[in-house]
């Protein structure tokens, strides 16, 4: 499912599937399951976050059992870390005491005020149950812009050598380098007791996107609204087209990922059937 719905991704599909398969399919396991995904807007961290609620509830995001924080909402203030720490430490004990199979998103942790997550640290731990409480049937996620920088240079390096192919990376090429990225930059993970335990299972890489892989979530977002352009060929190039690239006069990679695919191909769609219909009016005037 993860595989048809994202693009470019070859390494974050491949382990983030293994991973929820192999804690779902473990009756004791060890803790709960701890993913941090890395990398630029719209490249597909929250879409496959998304698609493991999907798979995961029958109601989906809707389910009382799917937990989604912002920083920028949830935690928008340095001052009150503090506070933020009492309050994610009262909200997920409550919710995995009423559903041990709970998910919880923690998104834009790049944004989040240092020490928040330092608050949940011991649910995060390799123990059975804490203050009555048993998590390691839960999930945790993660997503942050930390270490999109890094992840998008060592991609171009190797497209600028031409010695490893993109598809030939692994989570190994990038791990490491995510890691310290993220427990020395500003943010959520800076200095945290959760990097510095080992508490985070999967460093997920998330690639820069390039024009064959906008050009496939452009496809694909046509077949989800149902609607098959007069030209594809055409319609799939304007997508493609109307999105921003870097480096400048290389232009590879998408600044927004496939972020603004889906209000594109909708704009496409509808000016589409504007143009039929006036021109049917047209002709039925003549």
């Amino acid at each position: 499912m993860i595989t048809n719905e994202v693009f470019g991704q070859h390494i974050a599909t491949e382990i983030v599937a293994r991973q929820i398969s192999a804690h779902l399919e473990n009756p004791n396991p060890s803790k709960p399951l701890v993913m941090s995904f890395h990398g630029w807007t719209g490249n597909g961290k929250n879409h496959i976050a998304y698609l493991i609620a999907n798979s995961r509830y029958k109601k989906g995001t809707k389910s009382q059992f799917y937990h989604h924080f912002m920083a920028t909402v949830h935690f928008p203030h340095q001052e009150h870390a503090q506070l933020y720490q009492d309050q994610i430490r009262s909200w997920v004990k409550g919710n995995v005491s009423h559903c041990p199979h709970s998910l919880f998103v923690f998104d834009e942790v790049d944004k989040m005020p240092s020490g928040v997550l330092d608050g949940i640290r011991a649910y995060l731990d390799y123990i059975d149950i804490v203050d009555g409480v048993d998590y390691r049937k839960s999930i945790f996620i993660f997503l942050s812009n930390t270490g999109g920088k890094e992840i998008t240079k060592r991609v171009h390096d190797v497209w600028l050598t031409g010695n490893v192919k993109r598809e030939e990376l692994t989570v190994k090429d990038f791990e490491r380098l995510v890691e310290m990225g993220a427990f020395n930059e500003q943010g959520g993970f800076h200095q945290s007791h959760l990097i510095q335990k080992s508490l985070i299972d999967v460093y997920v890489p998330f690639l820069p996107m390039e024009k064959s892989h906008v050009r496939l979530c452009a496809e694909n977002e046509f077949k989800k609204q149902n609607y098959v352009p007069k030209n594809k060929e055409a319609a799939l190039q304007k997508i493609v087209d109307g999105l921003h690239y870097y480096p400048e006069g290389k232009e590879i990679y998408s600044t927004t990922g496939c972020k603004r695919v889906a209000q594109k191909v909708s704009l496409y769609i509808a000016d589409e059937r504007y143009t039929k219909r006036t021109s049917k009016k047209y002709r039925t005037e003549l």
